[in-house]
């Protein structure tokens, strides 16, 4: 949250292209009052620029589910995580990144 608020207070002078909202925190309930935190700061400080929300580990999955349903873009990959939603294991990157269409497109 402290991030936004120091982007706030910056004269990029709308150079910015997105923002990205990576969160570090693992436990679920925490990762999304950070992420949500951040975009209430973003929205009240009138910073209107697409968002890439972008989970690691326990957070991929419901961060890729949340991103699809606010319309955010969102990436994955396995350094950002191993398992596929059903959590077996991906073989690749390609297999992550198929997982993340199929919500996309239910969503």
């Amino acid at each position: 949250i402290g991030d936004a608020l120091r982007l706030a207070s910056l004269d990029h002078g709308g150079r910015v292209l997105r923002v990205l909202i990576e969160i570090s925190e693992q436990a679920l309930d925490e990762a999304f009052a950070v992420a949500n935190g951040i975009q209430k700061v973003l929205q009240r400080e009138g910073i209107r620029r697409s968002i890439l929300l972008h989970g690691e580990n326990a957070t991929v999955w419901p961060f890729v589910q949340r991103a699809a349903l606010r319309k955010f873009s969102t990436r994955v990959g396995l350094e950002d995580g191993k398992e596929l939603p059903d959590g077996s294991v991906a073989e690749s990157n390609a297999a992550l990144v198929a997982a993340a269409v199929g919500i996309y497109r239910g969503a």
